[in-house]
Formats: C-alpha cells, sequence, structure tokens
C-alpha cells in the first residue's frame, strides 16, 4: 500500500475543521478537489474516514483510529525535510553551553533536551555563567544556560527553573532539627556562599541581599584550585553554614546529605528561590567561515522547544 503525504495532511485538516469549506480555506484549494483527494485516501486505505452528512462531517471510528498516526506521520516527514534542508545548506550545529554550577541534575536533563532536537548539535560546559556569557556575545555559542541576574544587556533570556535556596549543615547543628529556616536565622553565624565565586555579579548580588537581612559573616572555605567536597570538609569542620540551591538530586545535594549534613530549604517568604535561564544573543557576532550561521528567529525557536521540554521535566522531577 502506497500513501500520498499530501492527501494525509488533506484527511489531517479535514478531521480538524470537520468542514470540508473550511478545510479547504485553510489548504488554499476549492472544495472538490479536496473532496476528490479524501475519497483516493479513503480507497487506498480500505474504508471511510469520515461520515458525511449535509449539516455536518464526523469521523468514522477508522478515521478516529488512524489520525493520530496521521499527524506522527506528518511531522516525521517535517523533521526529514528540516534536517535535509540544513544539511544541504550547510547550516551549522546548533552549539549550546552551560554554567557548570547549575544543579547538576538538571545539566543532564538539558544535555538530553540538546540531544533530542531535530538538528546537529553541540554541547558543552564551558565553565561558570560569566564564560557563558561572554561565549554567547562573542559567537561562539548560540544558546547558554546561566544564573540570573545577567549583567550583560545584550543578552535575551527565558526563564527555564527555579531553585528555592537552601541551607546545608552538619547533622548535630541546632539547624539540623528544623524542616525549614527563614533567613533572619542565620544571623550570627559564619555563612558560606563559595558556590557563587564564579559569578562575580551573582556573588555581589547574594551578598548584598544577606547583609540587608542582618547575615553579616560571610566566609570563604575554597581556595582557588577546591571544590565542592573542600567547602563541604570546611562546614563540617568549622561548623559552618553553607548556603547553597535546594537541589537534593544534584551532586552538591548529594554531598550535603545525612548521615554528615542536612540539607534545609528556605523559607520562600524571606529568600527568594534562584532562577536559571536559557540566553542568546541576538545581535550575537559569528565565528562562522563556510557554513550559515543561525537567524535570531531560529535560535529563539530552538529556545522555544528547549523550554518546553526542560521545563517540563524539571517540574515532573
Amino acid at each position: 500500500m502506497e500513501i500520498d503525504f499530501t492527501r494525509l495532511r488533506y484527511f489531517v485538516a479535514v478531521a480538524e475543521e470537520l468542514h470540508f469549506k473550511r478545510a479547504a480555506d485553510r489548504l488554499m484549494i476549492t472544495p472538490p478537489p479536496l473532496s476528490k483527494q479524501i475519497k483516493l485516501l479513503e480507497k487506498e486505505l480500505g474504508g471511510q474516514l469520515f461520515e458525511r452528512n449535509y449539516h455536518e462531517v464526523r469521523l468514522t471510528p477508522l478515521g478516529e483510529k488512524l489520525l493520530g498516526p496521521a499527524r506522527d506521520i506528518l511531522a516525521r516527514v517535517e523533521d526529514l525535510k528540516a534536517t535535509a534542508t540544513r544539511i544541504t545548506q550547510g547550516v551549522a550545529p546548533v552549539r549550546v553551553g552551560a554554567t557548570a554550577y547549575a544543579p547538576s541534575d538538571f545539566l543532564a536533563r538539558l544535555e538530553k533536551a540538546v540531544a533530542g532536537l531535530a538538528v546537529p548539535t553541540h554541547f558543552s560546559v564551558p565553565g561558570s555563567a560569566a564564560e557563558v556569557t561572554a561565549k554567547l556575545v562573542s559567537g561562539h555559542l548560540d544558546i547558554g544556560l546561566i544564573h540570573l541576574p545577567s549583567a550583560d544587556k545584550r543578552l535575551r533570556h527565558r526563564v527555564v527553573a527555579r531553585y528555592q535556596g537552601a541551607i546545608a549543615v552538619r547533622f548535630d547543628d541546632p539547624l539540623a532539627a528544623k524542616d525549614v529556616v527563614a533567613i533572619e536565622e542565620l544571623r550570627d553565624r559564619e555563612v558560606v556562599i563559595d558556590f557563587a565565586r564564579p559569578n562575580p555579579v551573582v556573588l555581589a548580588g547574594l551578598t548584598r541581599s544577606l547583609t540587608a537581612r542582618g547575615v553579616t559573616k560571610i566566609v570563604r572555605t575554597i581556595n582557588q584550585l577546591g571544590g565542592e567536597l573542600e567547602m563541604a570538609t570546611q562546614v563540617f569542620n568549622r561548623h559552618l553554614v553553607a548556603m547553597v540551591t535546594y537541589a537534593p538530586e544534584s551532586m552538591i545535594g548529594r554531598i550535603f546529605s545525612p548521615p554528615e549534613f542536612k540539607l534545609i530549604p528556605i523559607d520562600e517568604a524571606t529568600w527568594a528561590p534562584a532562577q536559571i535561564a536559557l540566553a542568546w544573543s541576538p545581535d550575537r557576532l559569528s565565528d562562522r567561515r563556510s557554513e550559515r550561521a543561525l537567524s535570531p528567529a531560529e535560535v529563539e525557536a530552538i529556545v522555544d522547544q528547549l523550554e518546553r521540554t526542560v521545563a517540563h521535566a524539571h517540574r515532573s522531577a
């Protein structure tokens, strides 16, 4: 059995409109040839797709069962055309970069979403949000995952995740008995915010916000070569309070987990959640030579698709 894809497109249009004249207008043809093509398709399939009355058109049981598969087939055909167009026109891969300081489980979801795009892609984790921003502006990345706020006004962004703030303390810390804390309870405690050091804008904003709430004893635990394990070691040994993101399934969430530590969310009424966004630069420079660079509209369309995928995955997690 051979099926004409154009006839499938006509079938879907009539099934969605349930009216031959409206479907014909949508397809920019006249009703008689549309009706003829539907009849030819019904002959190919061996059964009626529609019940036609003077005042209404309804799907038959066969039509109802075939509508979903027909939509899937047409979507695959469009993906095939888009892929072929990109290859034949020499369109470069979509380059997506992400800050290494986003929750690791979210990074994994983003990488999976990028790999699932119907276009060639390249995913990288170049470092801090500041490094991602620099690569976006210079044209070395098309889309980047960054923390907000961003000081660079050349970027547009779309928030894709919000993470409640949290603290991590030793298992025997007085705060470990709580299930949620207010930011004001950290006054007179030595607080670590080293996770924000790679992003000067976020670090400065955190420092100002904490100081405004009376949290002034901000200490540093990580040297130039240190990382999350060093921070955890010092929090444990010096009875410090680490401010982190409430992401229990991320790498840092697992580091600050029982029995040595407790991760406690911060009351959102006292501390706003952290925001992570997909960003792009509409006026970016292009370092491409032999390949056509993506247009701003194409980049934004890909951002739309990634936003739907990772935001849904984040809500479901």
